[in-house]
């Protein structure tokens, strides 16, 4: 009746890309430790939904390509476009941070054209190293970012997140090979994550730009005025 392949793997990529769309909303409503949880219930889903693939058995060819493609077209929403728009609502909307974040999102993308290209090239077969760094990375990237607004000036936070993500994306396209992580050391890195996301839900709150550029009072005008 419908066009395309559903499958459980799919159905935890898409829940994926929901969570992540989720985030863009949250981030809209000024909900900004929310929208980063989101951001993390995408990571889990995209590192869950390849092994979930592959446990899958008698998949066709045009199955397990378009698995790959419907992947990289939400990792590109997920973790490319939505780590933007949360600090673009967050208040780091000037001029240089639009072109640094369209420079993240087009080497994202690029890298996910890239990695598609290598998989149709040998489908199949388990790759042992990343070739640039990982697209998901921007999830862990960010929620170190956020943890730190509840500490540091906002000031100072627009340039950390500026440098971080423009080094970020020379990382996506960069050719260096990066070891995958074993089940082991990925364990470890989720629950540092899951470390970090308690210390900002517990921290105080996120000191964004927007919060000291309250427009005054007018009350407060028209009684200057009357003195």
């Amino acid at each position: 009746m419908f066009i395309g392949y559903y499958s459980l793997a799919n159905a935890v990529t898409m829940f994926g890309l929901i969570s992540a769309v989720t985030s863009c909303f949250l981030a809209a409503n000024g909900n900004f430790k929310f929208a980063v949880f989101m951001l993390f219930f995408a990571f889990l889903c995209d590192s869950f939904d390849g092994k979930i693939a592959r446990a899958e058995k008698n998949r066709s060819p045009k199955q397990k390509f378009y698995g790959v493609q419907l992947d990289s077209l939400c990792d590109a929403i997920s973790f490319g476009f939505v780590p933007c728009f949360v600090a673009f609502s967050f208040g780091f909307d000037g001029w240089l941070d639009v072109l640094i974040y369209c420079i993240f999102i087009l080497c994202g993308v690029i890298r996910l054209a890239y990695f598609n290209t290598l998989s149709n090239e040998k489908p199949g077969k388990t790759m042992k190293y990343f070739k640039g760094v990982p697209i998901p990375a921007s999830v862990p990237i960010v929620t170190i970012l956020f943890v730190l607004t509840t500490f540091i000036a906002p000031e100072v936070m627009v340039w950390l997140f500026r440098i971080t993500l423009l080094t970020l994306a020379i990382g996506y396209i960069f050719n260096i090979k990066i070891k995958k992580p074993d089940i082991k050391t990925a364990m470890i890195y989720l629950c540092v994550h899951v470390l970090l996301l308690l210390i900002l839900l517990i921290a105080g709150d996120c000191k964004s730009p927007k919060q000291f550029d309250k427009p005054v009072d007018a009350t407060v005008e028209a009684g200057d005025v009357s003195k």
